[in-house]
């Protein structure tokens, strides 16, 4: 299965992750509440950082839905395996759980983050590798397919200076939040040496 999402896993965890505090990210389970943003789970509206937030600085329509699968994974973070390969032109990396419940979330938040995309609806642009991600998503493409306790995404690109991105979005991002939990949501992912910023 093939998406059009340019950086799916990892984008989604950085949104909701980063709203919630680090204190937080030990108590989550599998039982955790699902429930809605002013629960005693998620974030009130004037407590979510303004760099988790669209280009605009503001929450937009799809925000409270994908934060809630976020949360959930960085809360399950200990539950979660993760394999990145350089492959040429980008990575193909593998992330599961042996937990059915938290494997399927993996896939949903991959989906969501790929429907976020089609909308042309950002976040987290306040972190620079998100922000040059974002601004480079024409110039790179990602294949996502289902496997056993999660799902394969293969994230490439053709021009040099994105595949720089790709590779620090995978490991300096993603697979550190996997590992970390919430505590890493709540920092910026520095670009990568030897990078070249977009042009406004």
């Amino acid at each position: 299965m093939t998406g059009r999402t340019r950086f799916a896993l990892g984008t989604l965890v950085a949104a909701a992750l980063a709203a919630c505090s680090p204190e937080a990210a030990d108590k989550g389970t599998r039982d955790m509440p699902m429930g809605g943003m002013m629960g005693g789970d998620m974030p009130a509206m004037d407590e979510i950082p303004d760099w988790m937030m669209s280009g605009e600085g503001m929450m937009d329509s799809g925000m409270m839905q994908d934060m809630r699968s976020i949360h959930r994974l960085l809360t399950n973070h200990r539950n979660i395996e993760r394999r990145v390969e350089d492959i040429p032109n980008g990575v193909r990396t593998v992330t599961t759980s042996d937990d059915p419940e938290i494997a399927q979330l993996i896939r949903t938040h991959v989906r969501q983050m790929e429907a976020r995309y089609d909308r042309h609806q950002p976040i987290r642009m306040m972190d620079p590798v998100f922000r040059e991600l974002f601004r480079n998503r024409d110039r790179a493409s990602l294949d996502h397919e289902d496997v056993p306790g999660g799902i394969r995404v293969t994230h490439t690109s053709n021009d040099p200076n994105v595949i720089l991105l790709i590779r620090q979005h995978a490991r300096g991002f993603v697979s550190e939040a996997a590992a970390e939990g919430m505590s890493r949501a709540m920092r910026p992912t520095p670009l990568p040496e030897g990078y070249r910023p977009a042009a406004d």
